[in-house]
């Protein structure tokens, strides 16, 4: 890519993120599926953890060392949470990352993609301590309005499709009852935890 298409291109996020609206890649970026294995690449550590720019496609670390993405713009994913998360400083060279809430992982300032578990009783509320999006709850409340990228997206452009719903957990009852379903397919008479069952004493 030439340096005069480069110059473009950044002037163009220059004046999106000054808009308040987003590049035409984070739709793309915020739907994809990252950590599968490379369909290319049959190696050992062939994670989909990369994602090209120019290209709007998820890439493994053997696609990016190719030439095929020299000049490329490559934003690396993480994991944090069993969630999809990107360097804040990464991240903040191509779309405006205010009033989003950064986490710390591995010594690095991150941003998640889509919003993190709901865990605990308390972390879905109303009122000014949530994100304005999907109400989860928000450890520096005056400072962030958002909790994930995928929320102040949706904030600003009204697109309700770039928030992956997690799937439904399974109950810890059906779980159990899956459990004792299998043992006792395989021979055990009953399950190791339940009732206890204890000889009569005389």
């Amino acid at each position: 890519m030439s340096t005069s298409s480069n110059e473009a291109m950044q002037q163009v996020n220059r004046v999106s993120r000054r808009a308040g609206s987003f590049p035409g890649w984070v739709d793309c970026f915020l739907k994809n599926k990252f950590f599968d294995k490379c369909s290319i690449h049959n190696l050992q550590k062939n994670d989909l953890n990369r994602y090209c720019i120019t290209c709007n496609a998820s890439t493994c670390r053997y696609c990016v060392a190719t030439s095929h993405h020299n000049d490329h713009k490559i934003l690396t994913i993480y994991r944090h949470v069993y969630q999809d998360v990107v360097p804040l400083s990464e991240m903040e060279n191509h779309i405006d990352c205010a009033k989003i809430q950064p986490y710390k992982c591995n010594k690095k300032w991150v941003v998640s993609l889509t919003p993190l578990p709901h865990n605990g009783s308390g972390s879905l509320i109303e009122g000014d301590g949530a994100c304005n999006v999907c109400k989860r709850k928000l450890t520096d409340p005056d400072r962030f309005r958002f909790c994930s990228i995928a929320c102040k997206v949706q904030a600003i452009s009204g697109k309700r499709s770039l928030i992956r719903r997690p799937e439904p957990e399974v109950g810890t009852s059906e779980r159990r009852e899956r459990g004792e379903q299998a043992e006792n397919q395989r021979g055990r008479k009953r399950s190791r935890k339940g009732v206890p069952h204890r000889a009569p004493l005389f």
